[in-house]
């Protein structure tokens, strides 16, 4: 139970550094980090591990760091899971739990998204010209805004870069990505004539990830708890 306090005080702490700035400096996790590596190990000699557990505990950390690796995903976010990995080895219920509900919280924004650019903002999805990639899979994860909006925006993802005779597109996103490099190069189309303030971007905001494992975490801990209780 002490365990769990700390990793849900960690990870408050964590959530409120992510929405604010979107950076979490690494030394916000160790402290925790060395409390549930501690628990593993007393768990460890005293026996309580089983392997099998073990290996359903790991799985979602062992995604996370491959959407790390990729670029799909932030180093805070693996972090994140990876904490609650270490936490619960031996109830893999509980990471699998927190893995699955921050996975499907972005979900509400993306059929958002979808009927917005479908009915709403359809004209102006049809207005934008793809000359490199594609366009169909941005009416799933971003939403239109003009050049002088986009440049008022803080944490999001441009998706349409303008170029000659439109834009580059592209639906994936770089988790590294400046900001700030970003509406200078907007900015530059403007000062180029390659689009005027009245044109349209895509873009997408940069999601709390952390903010939603931590959300995610105590409803875990409490499914976790009811089906222990009523079937255990």
């Amino acid at each position: 139970m002490f365990v769990s306090l700390v990793v849900i005080a960690t990870l408050m702490y964590a959530s409120y550094r992510d929405l604010l700035t979107r950076e979490i400096p690494e030394v916000v996790w160790l402290p925790a980090y060395l409390i549930a590596i501690a628990g593993v190990l007393i768990r460890f000699l005293g026996g309580y591990y089983a392997p099998l557990e073990v290996f359903l505990s790991l799985m979602p950390a062992l995604v996370y760091l491959i959407l790390f690796l990729v670029g799909l995903l932030g180093g805070a976010d693996f972090l994140a899971l990876l904490l609650v990995t270490i936490a619960h080895l031996h109830e893999p219920l509980i990471p699998l739990l927190t893995f699955v509900i921050s996975s499907l919280i972005p979900v509400p924004l993306i059929l958002l998204n979808l009927v917005e650019n479908t009915i709403r903002s359809k004209k102006i999805m049809e207005s934008i010209v793809c000359v490199q990639g594609t366009k169909k899979f941005l009416y799933f994860v971003g939403r239109p805004a003009t050049a002088t909006h986009f440049l008022k925006k803080k944490y999001v993802f441009l998706h349409t870069y303008p170029t000659e005779g439109g834009y580059i597109c592209s639906s994936s996103v770089d988790v590294d990505i400046d900001f700030e490099k970003q509406r200078e190069i907007v900015a530059e189309a403007l000062r180029r004539g390659l689009m005027k303030p009245e044109d349209y971007v895509i873009y997408s905001p940069a999601l709390p990830h952390v903010t939603f494992i931590g959300l995610s975490y105590p409803v875990a801990l409490l499914v976790g708890l009811y089906f222990f209780t009523a079937f255990i």
